[in-house]
């Protein structure tokens, strides 16, 4: 009887404590014909075995491979909660080494290079001789400072071109008080030579103006003299004598005939 009880609980215990490293087999025998989503759903029923944060290698491996099963799918985001937990439910550095190993790499994945050097770095420190995470390590911390030298760079370009636009705006205000200038210039010669204009008018109107009223000499340098009552008289009584004698010469030219030639 006592044997058959402790027959009955060896069972018991073994069956128990076989349930999750079960599910997991069963999971990886899936994961390696690449039947994911089944492998999946192994995994995660191996999980539900142990409730509450129960360290180990069995619990830490399962979600260690249910993580690379949703990374295979391109469920990232599950994945790396997954690795997560993986982490959390080692209790050796090789599992912690691998959780955090395959976290860089979903990082990776995602873009996430900073959580990504992180990553790489806990497995280093668990595991200095890790050649896969140094290198790797390596790689994105280069990658990393070729992105911020990049950036350095845009940032440079881009400073240097809005000083470039500043000068640019800089001498176009200049040329347009420039040609402002000039307009202002060539108005006020325009101005100028109109008062200039305006004066030698003016000039001239005075000029006449002052011809007017004080007559010039004749040609001889002599003002012209007015005749006295007497002279004029005089040289009336001379065009009336020239006249009389015009008319009489007149007169004999009637009286007088005219001879000639026959033209016939």
């Amino acid at each position: 009887m006592m044997y058959l009880r402790a027959l009955l609980l060896l069972v018991l215990l073994t069956a128990f404590a076989d349930d999750g490293s079960k599910d997991g087999r069963r999971g990886n025998g899936l994961y390696n014909i690449g039947e994911y989503e089944d492998a999946i759903t192994q995994y995660q029923t191996g999980l539900a075995q142990y409730e509450g944060e129960v360290s180990g290698p069995v619990p830490a491996g399962l979600a260690n491979n249910l993580g690379m099963a949703l990374h295979r799918v391109g469920r990232y985001d599950e994945a790396l909660a997954a690795f997560t937990q993986s982490a959390l439910l080692a209790n050796a550095s090789s599992d912690l080494t691998r959780a955090a190993y395959n976290t860089g790499n979903n990082a990776v994945t995602l873009g996430d290079l900073e959580m990504a050097l992180a990553a790489y770095r806990e497995a280093l420190l668990t595991d200095p001789t890790n050649e896969d995470a140094k290198f790797n390590y390596e790689f994105i911390k280069r990658k990393l400072d070729e992105q911020q030298q990049q950036q350095q760079g845009d940032n440079q370009n881009q400073d240097q071109n809005q000083d470039q636009q500043g000068n640019d705006e800089q001498q176009d205000d200049q040329g347009e008080q420039n040609e402002d200038g000039e307009q202002q210039q060539d108005q006020q010669g325009e101005d100028e030579q109109q008062d200039q204009q305006g004066n030698q008018d003016q000039q001239e109107q005075d000029e006449e103006e002052q011809e007017q009223q004080n007559p010039q000499p004749d040609e001889s340098g002599e003002e012209e003299e007015q005749l006295s009552r007497e002279q004029a008289e005089r040289i009336l009584q001379a065009l009336q004598d020239d006249e009389e004698q015009l008319l009489r010469q007149v007169q004999k030219m009637k009286g007088r005939p005219r001879r000639v030639e026959k033209d016939w």
